[in-house]
């Protein structure tokens, strides 16, 4: 990023109603901004907040956001990276898609959007990379041309350093290899194919969570709430 783009990036910061108008989200760990360049380019400044007794681990947070996006610099199919404008804020491309939260629904042809997407988690993994939130689809966008884009690497895991770093990263690369099955299966594991059960090893914390999560299902009757909200709702529309 040049000076005269800090600058620019730094005037926007610095006026309060330009920050208002352009909230794309906020919450405890800070806010992010859009922001559009003369040229038509958009920028997203992920700003980190929190006050005194938070405000440092959030900075933390974002320091090692920045690192990980520096390691994924030549994988595609993430966002880039321009750099920090301070030490409390980072700027990052604007990637423009749908969340696979809804577009999964209306893929032309999913079977190769998938395979794209695991293409991606093993770039970014070969960096040394993992992202560990990929159970939420709202992490992945659906592109132009249904090409996939991960997002959010706030609590990516890099390959890094001593024992527990390297360890780190293999548990949070299970997670990937784990999340990217369930998404695309939509959790119908007897269904995964031969040729894609090799990416699927659930582990000790993920099979004792989804234990405990059917118990409570089943001891709340979800299923039968959910049956009896069905028919009820084609009563009245019938």
């Amino acid at each position: 990023m040049d000076d005269s783009l800090q600058a620019e990036l730094r005037r926007f910061l610095a006026d309060e109603h330009a920050r208002s108008d352009a909230l794309l989200s906020s919450g405890y760990q800070g806010s992010a901004y859009l922001y559009e360049l003369a040229g038509g380019r958009k920028l997203v400044l992920k700003e980190s907040g929190g006050g005194f007794l938070t405000g440092w681990f959030h900075r933390l947070m974002l320091q090692r956001e920045f690192r990980v996006y520096q390691a994924l610099e030549s994988v595609a199919g993430v966002p880039h990276s321009l750099g920090r404008v301070t030490d409390t804020c980072l700027v990052l491309e604007f990637v423009d898609g749908e969340s696979l939260k809804t577009a999964r629904h209306t893929l032309e042809d999913p079977e190769g959007f998938y395979d794209r997407l695991l293409q991606v988690l093993h770039d970014f993994h070969a960096v040394g990379v993992a992202h560990g939130d990929l159970k939420r689809k709202d992490n992945v966008l659906v592109t132009a041309g249904e090409r996939p884009v991960v997002i959010d690497f706030g609590t990516a895991v890099r390959r890094h350093g001593g024992l527990v770093d390297r360890l780190m990263f293999r548990l949070i690369r299970r997670f990937d290899y784990n999340a990217w099955i369930k998404t695309k299966y939509r959790g119908d594991y007897d269904a995964i194919t031969d040729a894609d059960r090799r990416w699927y090893r659930p582990t000790i914390v993920e099979s004792s969570f989804r234990l405990v999560r059917r118990i409570w299902r089943t001891v709340t009757l979800r299923q039968t709430r959910k049956r009896w909200r069905r028919e009820r709702q084609r009563r009245r529309n019938g």
